[in-house]
């Protein structure tokens, strides 16, 4: 069919439009490019300066030749930057630019490199409409495209559209300038965007330039060289000719001076041929000198010449130039040294921003008014570039004065005097920040607040300012700790807490912080600890994390005061068998390291305690603890001779011991911050240390001496391997690479960079051909020894990989994992073998046996494991180590009244699952049982009143009495057991069960208790006098429930899971009939008030209805699974039913219609209405029937507010009040009024008060 007149224009044009939008989707830094409003004062080149240096770019750029590459390298201030900028501005008017990027340090995003290629395509893409089309069908194909690696976004950005270009049409060169590589603030990056252009080729028939500027460093650092010659060219520009750098300063003092002349009406000859010689000598060849001098004299106004002669003065032309712009700079603040008090203030402040600010940000944040401020900024335009609008930023003219000024030690951005409790108001603690209005928390938290949140550490850090106890830092921490976190949290940087406190930690000295050190370390258990929760729900710093962090941590009583007002008090009694709640807190402070014997019938670890522990691999028991540092061993390392141990921990030291005599041999102390990890030579003749304080140390065992320093890391070391050979070291870091060093020459041979977050763990092969690294980027990557090249990826790990491990016999390799899983893989091949589950928490360590047969694992929660390698199976748990405390401590556990340390309380807990838990009537007592075959009474102010014990078996269910004087318990030894609840002795021990006894009721004003069992039967007994009065047989499979008729006492109604109701008519011998109609086990049943019907529900999904002589009366059917319980309202009409499908549902019996229902997200598996009919009363907490329109009788004092708890959070009325971490979640449930009972799988039980 032939084109419509017009067709083909309107079809490009919507092709057009299309790219446009595509193009539009990529992230990019407008303030990047040259010529943005933010560089507009910046200058270029004077006409006739730079002549010969612009001839050579112009010949580069212009050229055939395959040199895509343009190397201008320069020490500060020698004008790299300005020389770009007029490179630049040429080739755009000559329409050659392609694109550019000016990195900024302290710029925000112009001083990264994560949006650098995004921006680059978008320039590109705009420049070059015949480019626009080939990046927008990239994006097309990979909408994700700028989450990728920089490798991908450069290829499938910028390389292969460029290639998809027809060289017959395009003949000019393609321009890119990256200027300051040297200011973006990540290494890491400068080498992969080194490494990207290093093997970036000519592309046939394009003419592809790409200039950059740097200082010498950066080639230096990242092998620039290593770039063919035919591919690159360099200039270096502190090395130009000292005869044309001082023409071309002279041709720029002349300028400068001349317009300074001019503006203010000075002599035509001033200042002078010999004025200007001099100050080009004292230059040095730095421009930024020449452009600050100029600026500073410029300032002076009227007193210009007076400013001469100080800086002609001040200076000397032998002096070098690093020295020359210190001068320089000095004399500019002494010129304004009478604000010098405001000025330190106002300087360190802009200066270490890692982002720039406003004036109006800068009045916000500092404690100085906005006219105190103008007027030291009002003598400081020589150095800053001021705009005219106070909400614009403050930029510097040149990075060199933050060079100058952080050597100098300055100022801390403080930010105490705009933190607070509930930063935002929000009321409710279980506000999510996902639903809070954006706009709320922008107009509680500022910029500049948010700003002094999220860097203040960073500050301290490049400031290099020792911090010490009681200092301003100290007592801010102290103080803001928790506003802190929230109003970090608030801004949506909540997972940064943990790493920012780290570096807190690793900037103190522990013997300049002895009171600060501890308390940082607790806040990185309360950060490790909550975090998760807090970014998601800030309030929940104030509940959760003060209710549930561990008693022992000091953090807890510090803050109590600033619990959230919802929450009274929070009480918690720990289970006999020790405290499953350490959980929550020693993960941040792990046991990383686990070392076999050689002979492998020893294992070692390190411990949170500052202790290292050694096991009997054959027994699983407990052998030694070796004692010696004053804070936690994170890494232990035997011997290859089995004679020593050495380990690393977090005083700074590493220490040996005899391994036979478990004494310490040396304490080795030149670390000066945390050590991560130790390791011995194969041959035992040298031992590596790996610290946070960015260095590997090599040391002699023998005499403890220090052989060498290994300190071009750059970054904090995680784990450190020795090779076979014992030739090399290989580093894992913090910066996300792996360094191998060679040990004699003390230099980096191999960087091995793929991972895409801090690598955790490092192993050679056994033959030291290969290398493999954990990392937090999930990954485990294998690596060839000999030319850094990445052999495998292996991905299947669902959270950070913490640990991997070489087999001695060289096929598998072993993994750990924060997802609690330990996976074994085929070394050759990266097939998964096995993946070992058993663990509870997190992986931190892995190691195997000498025979290669075994692997041994740890957790955060100090679980030690072995597994068979070949089968995958576990051989067993480690014996944990007793605690530290006396024997009577270790046989009881501590219930802790938290909110004052005076009123803890001794008292003896569970030490297995608590099952059940129940108020008595009157609310005053509750009573729990456990798999530990205890029934215990508690007080409603949480002190334990009676422990009973006398079952053999897990307790199933205890009720009250009506009259709150007994307590029964039913437990799977097959008997019920009456308890005197005032007393705590028993009163009757009812056997007459085979089996598991599952229920009990109290009937008939408590003179009946009923019991049903998996023994098929039911029971009558008098509770008086013990005796069994009625058993009931009869069903075919466990009877789930028994009642009684509330108006014949005779008549009593069982269920079975044979899928049967029967009623049985006890007045003499029992007789019944059955109730046949559901299809599956028939779970609860109940009686209307008045007795005419019964209610049954089921497993097959429905609830039947039944009159009291057995006929079917109706069938409800919504539920969507099993349901659970069912309950008739006092005056029938309503019923209630709960159900797996985690609803409870409100029916109207007239209609038989659902009314309400409550959404839920974890089943109930029992309820009634509450006397008022206005509550549900379940086994997790209590509900609202909001549907009712009418009470039916008094209300309930113990339930005016509904108050439920799900699998994660305690829930108060239509809020989540208080999350409950995993270790806290609820087995049981208690709930009376404003008091909330929760039982734990640890045998723990925690009381909750609002």
């Amino acid at each position: 069919m032939p084109l419509l007149y017009g067709e083909e224009t309107h079809k490009q044009h919507l092709t057009d439009t299309e790219d446009d939008r595509s193009v539009s989707t990529l992230p990019t830094v407008p303030q990047a490019a040259f010529d943005s409003f933010d560089k507009q004062h910046r200058e270029v080149c004077l006409p006739d300066t730079r002549v010969e240096l612009r001839r050579d770019i112009a010949e580069w750029a212009d050229g055939s030749d395959n040199k895509v590459i343009y190397w201008l390298s320069g020490v500060a201030g020698t004008g790299k930057s300005t020389i770009a900028r007029t490179i630049a501005r040429k080739y755009q008017h000559q329409g050659h630019l392609g694109a550019n990027f000016f990195f900024s340090r302290g710029g925000g995003e112009v001083s990264r490199a994560d949006k650098l290629f995004t921006t680059l395509a978008f320039q590109l893409a705009n420049k070059i409409p015949a480019l626009k089309r080939h990046i927008a069908q990239a994006i097309s194909e990979q909408e994700t495209i700028a989450t990728h690696s920089f490798r991908d976004q450069w290829d499938q950005l910028i390389l292969n559209p460029l290639a998809k270009l027809d060289p017959r049409t395009f003949q000019t060169p393609i321009v890119m300038i990256l200027d300051a590589l040297d200011e973006c603030e990540s290494e890491r990056d400068i080498r992969i965007i080194l490494r990207l252009l290093a093997t970036t080729t000519s592309i046939p028939g394009i003419r592809l330039r790409i200039l950059i500027t740097s200082r010498p460093e950066i080639s230096d650092r990242c092998n620039f060289s290593q770039i063919p010659a035919a591919e690159r060219q360099m200039f270096v520009l502190h090395e130009i000719s000292p005869t044309v750098m001082d023409r071309d300063l002279s041709l720029f003092f002349e300028h400068s001076l001349t317009t300074i002349r001019q503006e203010r009406g000075f002599a035509v000859d001033w200042p002078g041929r010999k004025v200007i010689k001099r100050l080009v000598e004292i230059s040095g060849g730095l421009f930024i000198w020449a452009s600050t001098a100029c600026r500073f004299i410029r300032d002076g106004r009227r007193l210009a010449m007076r400013r001469i002669a100080l800086l002609l003065n001040g200076s000397s032309s032998e002096a070098d130039p690093e020295k020359q712009l210190d001068d320089i700079y000095t004399s500019v603040l002494r010129n304004s040294q009478e604000l010098y008090g405001i000025l330190r203030e106002v300087l360190g402040s802009i200066v270490i921003l890692f982002s720039p600010l406003s004036v109006e940000s800068l009045t916000n944040l500092l404690p100085l008014s906005a006219n105190d401020i103008d007027e030291t900024l009002a003598n400081l335009h020589t150095i800053f570039n001021i705009p005219s609008q106070k909400e614009h930023p403050i930029r510097l003219h040149h990075p060199t004065f933050r060079d100058f000024l952080i050597n100098k030690n300055r100022c801390l951005i403080r930010a105490s005097g705009m933190l607070k409790d509930e930063m935002c108001n929000l009321k409710s603690p279980g506000s999510l920040v996902e639903n809070i209005n954006p706009q709320r928390i922008k107009s509680s938290i500022s910029p500049e607040l948010e700003y002094a949140c999220l860097y203040w550490v960073q500050h301290y850090r490049e400031s290099r300012v020792q911090i010490r106890d009681g200092d301003k830092a100290h007592v801010f921490f102290q103080k803001y700790f928790l506003s802190w976190f929230e109003t970090v949290s608030l801004v949506g940087k909540g997972s940064e807490v943990a790493g920012i406190i780290r570096m807190y930690s690793a900037i103190l000295l522990p013997e300049d912080n002895a009171r600060q050190f501890p308390f940082v370390q607790n806040a990185r258990r309360w950060a490790f600890a909550f975090q998760s929760i807090i970014e998601r729900a800030p309030l929940q710093n104030y509940c959760a994390a003060l209710a549930f962090i561990s008693p022992s941590n000091d953090l807890r009583s510090h803050f109590w005061t600033q619990m959230h007002p919802l929450i009274h008090d929070v009480r918690l009694a720990e289970g006999v068998s020790g405290n499953p709640e350490k959980r929550l807190t020693s993960r941040t402070f792990f046991v990383n390291d686990l070392a076999f014997t050689p002979n492998g019938r020893q294992l070692a670890s390190g411990a949170i305690e500052a202790e290292a522990r050694l096991w009997d691999t054959t027994t699983l028991a407990p052998l030694a603890k070796l004692k010696g540092p004053a804070n936690k061993i994170s890494s232990v390392t035997i011997s290859a001779d089995g004679m020593l141990m050495a380990g690393g921990s977090d005083d700074t030291t590493v220490v040996i011991w005899d391994l036979n005599t478990h004494t310490i041999l040396h304490t080795l102390r030149e670390h000066s911050r945390w050590v991560n990890s130790v390791a011995f030579s194969p041959d035992g003749k040298l031992l590596a240390s790996g610290s946070m304080d960015e260095s590997v140390r090599v040391w002699n065992p023998e005499n403890g001496e220090q052989l060498s320093v290994l300190e071009s890391n750059s970054s904090c070391i995680n784990a450190v391997a020795f090779s076979p050979d014992n030739s090399m070291i290989a580093a894992a870091s913090v910066d996300q690479t792996v360094r191998l060093w060679n040990i004699k020459s003390e230099e980096i041979i191999l960087l091995l960079d793929g991972h895409t977050g801090s690598v955790n763990s490092v192993r050679f092969s056994p033959d030291g051909m290969r290398i493999v690294s954990g990392a937090d980027d999930k990954t485990v990557r294998v690596w060839d020894t000999r030319s850094g090249s990445e052999i495998m990826v292996l991905e299947d790990h669902q959270r950070r990989v913490m640990t991997v491990a070489w087999s001695p016999d060289a096929r598998t390799l072993a993994t750990g994992s924060e997802d609690t899983t330990v996976r074994l893989w085929d070394a050759d091949t990266g097939a998964g073998v096995a993946i070992l589950k058993g663990h509870t928490s997190g992986i931190n360590a892995v190691t195997f046996g000498p025979d290669s047969r075994t692997v041994a694992s740890s957790s955060f929660n100090e679980e030690v494991r072995l597994w068979n390698v070949l089968t995958g199976e576990s051989i067993g748990k480690l014996t944990e180590f007793p605690e530290n405390s006396s024997p009577q401590d270790e046989a009881e556990s501590v219930l802790r009244k938290t909110s004052t340390a005076e009123a803890d309380v001794k008292s003896l807990a569970h030490s297995g699952t608590v099952i059940c838990a129940a108020f008595s009537p009157d609310g005053h007592l509750i009573g729990t049982g456990a798999q530990d075959n205890t029934v215990k009474i508690w007080s409603k102010d949480a002190s334990q009143l009676h422990s009973m014990e006398g079952h053999a078996a897990s307790i199933n269910k205890v009720i009250f009495s009506s009259n709150n004087q007994l307590l029964a318990s039913a437990s799977v030894d097959k008997t019920v057991r009456v308890w005197n609840a005032v007393t705590g002795t028993l009163y009757h021990a009812l056997r007459g069960h085979s089996d598991n006894v599952r229920s009990i009721r109290f009937a008939y004003d408590d003179q009946l208790l009923l019991s049903c069992s998996t023994d098929k039967t039911a029971a009558i007994w008098d509770v008086e006098t013990g005796i069994l009065l009625n058993r009931l047989v009869g069903h075919a499979d466990t009877v789930n429930d028994v009642i009684v008729s509330p108006v014949d006492l005779t008549l009593v109604a069982t269920c079975s899971a044979d899928s049967t109701v029967r009623i049985w008519q006890v007045s003499s011998e029992p007789t019944c009939q059955i109730l046949e109609g559901h299809s599956d086990a028939v779970n609860c049943i109940s009686f209307s008030s008045d007795g005419k019907f019964i209610a049954s529900d089921s497993a097959d999904s429905t609830i039947r209805l039944w009159n009291v002589s057995g006929e079917a009366y109706h069938t409800l059917r919504d539920h969507t699974s099993s349901v659970t319980a069912v309950a008739f309202s006092r005056d029938n009409k309503f019923m209630v039913s709960s159900s797996e499908d985690q609803t409870v549902r409100l029916w109207e019996t007239s209609t038989f219609l659902v009314i309400g229902k409550h959404d839920l997200s974890i089943a109930v598996g029992s309820l009634a209405f509450s006397s008022c009919g206005k509550y549900i009363d379940t086994d997790r907490g209590v509900l609202d029937v909001a549907s009712i329109p009418e009470s039916t009788g008094p209300i309930s004092p113990y339930n005016p507010v509904n108050t439920f708890v799900s699998q994660e959070w305690l829930r108060r009325g239509s809020e989540d009040v208080l999350w409950l971490p995993e270790d806290f979640h609820a087995t049981s449930v208690a709930v009376r009024g404003n008091n909330v009972v929760l039982g734990h799988a640890g045998g723990g039980v925690t009381f909750v008060y609002f």
